[in-house]
């Protein structure tokens, strides 16, 4: 019926898929009344799709994706729940049949990002800037180990940032400005070696900016205004400035009730009524203008 996974019938096809995408989402799930999950299942079955796991995996992974962020609501779904390869699925980016992109930028995505993603394993790029998509990022998302963009600014993304995320070394640029993300700056986010963009403004991070931001050597840009840091920039943010990489740093340092304090020359200082966007513009087209 399906030599590729062993399924002698229909009824064996349908429990060894199933198996398949419990190792991927986890034991039970299609029992839990998990609508978007269980709707990529049978998007599968349906479809009496047959593949090697790992393609069969990459397709119910793709569907989840469209399921978990209402894509029948997306201002452009070309081609996707079609009968075509996943990968001629409008936004998906494969090499060799593997996807390694995801491009779906402001599209109007709502619904949240599955953490299933972190099993396409050649994915690199997430690029799903200026949509609705809510929730935590998920916790797993540390799984996704040959991440290089993490591109979500201008989402309602909520919570903290998981402590999985710092393990992504392979990661070079993270923006997620413009979101609802609370809590504070993990001093564990130097582990992010490879760092070269840091956009983390506008959100509502609260505490001191770590000083092992000042090991990335690698960052190009540093954007931390319009949160709720306080406290001063740390010297070794500011040596990278003078002496290293470093293009821009930005926080809420100016007006009268500066929150941070930064040395002279250091800091672009934003405050809460000022938001200077040109300024911002400037740098980060200096510092992205030859990737």
């Amino acid at each position: 019926f399906c030599p590729e996974i062993e399924a002698q019938d229909y009824d064996d096809y349908v429990k060894k898929v199933k198996d398949i995408y419990e190792e991927v989402s986890g034991q039970g799930v299609f029992d839990d009344n998990d609508a978007d999950r269980t709707a990529a299942l049978y998007f599968i079955i349906d479809a009496q799709f047959c593949a090697d796991p790992l393609r069969m995996i990459q397709r119910y992974i793709s569907a989840l994706f469209y399921y978990s962020t209402k894509g029948d609501e997306w201002k452009e779904n070309m081609d996707w729940l079609s009968s075509k390869h996943e990968c001629l699925w409008g936004g998906l980016e494969c090499t060799n049949d593997s996807i390694t992109e995801i491009r779906r930028g402001d599209n109007f995505l709502a619904g949240t990002l599955p953490f299933e993603v972190c099993s396409l394993p050649l994915l690199q790029s997430l690029d799903l800037d200026s949509n609705n998509i809510g929730g935590n990022l998920p916790s797993k998302i540390g799984e996704c180990q040959n991440l290089v963009v993490l591109d979500m600014d201008e989402n309602n993304l909520i919570g903290s940032l998981p402590e999985s995320l710092f393990n992504i070394k392979s990661l070079r640029l993270l923006d997620l400005d413009s979101n609802q993300l609370t809590g504070s700056l993990n001093s564990d986010i130097s582990n992010l070696v490879n760092l070269e963009m840091l956009a983390l403004h506008i959100n509502k991070f609260s505490g001191k900016i770590p000083s092992s931001l000042g090991k990335l050597k690698t960052l190009e840009v540093l954007y931390l205004d319009k949160n709720d840091l306080t406290g001063r920039m740390p010297a070794s943010i500011c040596r990278n400035r003078s002496f290293g990489n470093l293009i821009d740093v930005t926080v809420d340092c100016g007006g009268p009730n500066r929150e941070i304090v930064c040395e002279k020359n250091c800091c672009t200082c934003f405050n809460d009524v000022s938001n200077e966007p040109q300024q911002r513009d400037a740098s980060l087209s200096r510092s992205s203008g030859d990737k």
